[in-house]
């Protein structure tokens, strides 16, 4: 399982939300994860794994020797806390508690205190429901430990005192040395803070010895408060603070200068989890060799598929020598988006399928048919059984590998008014395929501006990763619409199914460099008299009647079902 569906799944499982409630975005201008929120609910934002060279990988600014199993172990282990974490922040936290707290208070200094407090809400939550999730997090809290610089060489003293708090609070150690008295004025408000935890697994505790298997959080607003106005006076008292500091793997509201990028040893890790164990009197069984296993397993996988990946985008760069793409690329992913707009689009997408599949019946061309030769030895089982089974034929692979399909998705600034048509037809026209092709590998669908994009490759399967692509779709830069339909004409020339079918979604405003419009022209030209056959579906614009003998207008994706399969109809009907 690579680390999105990781996420994911992890993220659905603790949550509870419905799919598409919290959204997962793995991105690489994200170098520390933190939560946000838009229209249709949470964001969870994780920092991604980035390959460099053959066997390292960078994730939060530091550098991670995939040939070392304690390296793996880290980057593993700080990915998965940060799931967890913010999953639980979803599930167990109440920021909607502070608006009115907040007024008249410095912003670092009361955010800091919200994660502090919100903090403890998780803590307890964790404790009370979730204790599997608990060692690898107690983990995470000795690796960011070891990695925290000592606070006595922080210079603003804020931030000395607050991240001398939070060290304190998670693994019961100061990194550093400070002032007899702030040591005295951290205990006093880490105290403080348990006291607010061990109460909230109380009340969680009591839920669960009656029976409640309500999961929703426990608000005790008032002691919430009560606690957070004490830890702001705490903090006040030591001055400004110039950053929030938090652990790698938790909720982080600001920039974050507070660790080194050196990894610790297997050695010192192990070392400092036992202390904090003893200092915490934490009570949990930590299999340090087992999440190590888990580790090198997942960023195996993780690894192949990136070496996958890379073979994929290797052959578009080659199918796409001499145009003017700028680079080749897979979109960044959404599956929440993806899982939003198809249930809406559902119905339109069972009504276009539903007149295809018509269409394919009635022209002895159904592809989906049980049919072919028999499987006496399966057929002879069925009797015996008096099964009701049907799946006794050995399908005949030229009858449903007839067609091979490409979907050609504009993604450049002039549709960007129209994005989520664009990304809505093109989810149609995908999901469409998905259930009309019986060989997943018969359909491919790729986007473009100035850069070309592979959403779903001849080779891949419709998997939620290709989902989650479709949904990350974002429109930007020029329109090189002969360039793309170039690099797809050639991924769909090598095909050996009987019929190529070319559908191209735009605007058809080509836009990029001198005498594109021209360029248009005779690559659609070419594309006709090399034997395949295109399309093009105009989004709300007429343009595609000036390139595409073979056209149709949508204004939206419900009028797929009427102009596109309409077109469509016609035009194969002449094959």
């Amino acid at each position: 399982m690579n680390p999105y569906e990781f996420a994911w799944f992890t993220s659905y499982e603790i949550t509870k939300k419905k799919p598409g409630e919290v959204k997962i975005l793995i991105r690489d201008e994200v170098q520390f994860p933190f939560l946000g929120k838009d229209d249709d609910g949470f964001i969870i934002f994780l920092p991604k794994m980035r390959k460099v060279k053959d066997k390292f990988v960078t994730y939060q600014g530091m550098l991670f020797d995939l040939a070392s199993a304690n390296d793996v172990h880290i980057l593993w282990t700080l990915f998965k806390a940060s799931v967890y974490y913010l999953s639980f922040y979803v599930a167990a936290s109440n920021i909607e508690l502070y608006p009115d707290w907040v007024k008249g208070k410095d912003e670092e200094r009361a955010l800091y205190v919200i994660n502090l407090i919100e903090d403890a809400a998780i803590n307890a939550y964790v404790k009370a429901f979730y204790q599997p999730f608990l060692p690898e997090i107690k983990i995470a809290d000795a690796i960011s430990y070891l990695l925290m610089k000592p606070v006595d060489v922080l210079r603003n003293n804020g931030v000395r005192f607050a991240s001398s708090v939070l060290t304190y609070y998670k693994t019961s150690m100061i990194k550093g040395n400070l002032p007899e008295e702030m040591v005295k004025d951290v205990k006093a408000t880490v105290s403080t803070v348990r006291k607010l935890e061990k109460k909230l697994i109380k009340s969680y505790l009591g839920k669960k010895e009656k029976g409640d298997t309500d999961l929703s959080p426990i608000m005790n607003e008032p002691e919430k408060l009560r606690t957070a106005s004490a830890v702001y006076e705490a903090i006040s008292n030591h001055g400004p603070i110039t950053e929030i500091p938090s652990f790698l793997y938790m909720n982080h509201l600001s920039r974050n200068s507070l660790f080194y990028k050196t990894l610790p040893d297997e050695e010192e890790l192990e070392k400092t989890i036992e202390r904090m164990k003893s200092r915490l009197r934490l009570k949990i069984d930590l299999n340090m060799e087992s999440t190590r296993r888990e580790a090198t397993q997942a960023i195996w996988d993780w690894d192949r598929k990136k070496r996958s990946e890379e073979k994929i985008l290797a052959k578009y760069r080659e199918l796409g020598s001499g145009t003017h793409f700028k680079s080749f690329a897979f979109p960044e992913e959404d599956y929440a988006k993806y899982i939003l707009r198809k249930e809406a689009l559902s119905k339109g997408i069972r009504r276009i399928l539903n007149r295809l599949s018509v269409y394919y019946n009635v022209a002895g061309e159904d592809f989906r048919r049980e049919s072919g030769y028999l499987d006496l030895q399966e057929a002879v089982q069925v009797i015996a059984s008096q099964s009701q089974r049907s799946d006794v034929f050995v399908e005949d692979e030229l009858r449903y590998r007839k067609q091979a399909w490409i979907i050609l998705v504009d993604a450049s600034t002039s549709l960007k008014a129209f994005s989520g048509e664009v990304r809505d037809v093109a989810l149609s026209l995908a999901e469409v395929a998905r259930k009309l092709f019986l060989d997943k590998h018969s359909w491919s669908i790729f986007a473009f501006n100035d850069r070309f994009y592979i959403i779903k490759d001849f080779s891949e399967n419709y998997s939620r990763t290709v989902c989650a692509r479709i949904g990350g779709i974002e429109h930007s830069g020029m329109t090189y619409l002969p360039d793309a339909i170039k690099v797809a004409s050639d991924s769909l020339r090598g095909r050996y199914e009987e019929a190529k079918i070319l559908l191209v979604v735009s605007d058809a405003f080509p836009i990029g460099y001198k005498n594109i419009d021209e360029e248009l022209k005779n690559r659609v030209k070419t594309v006709i008299r090399s034997g395949m056959h295109i399309i093009g579906i105009g989004i709300n614009s007429e343009g595609v009647k000036n390139y595409f003998p073979v056209s149709c207008i949508v204004r939206n994706p419900y009028e797929l079902m009427k102009s596109f399969v309409k077109t469509f109809f016609q035009y194969t009907s002449m094959m």
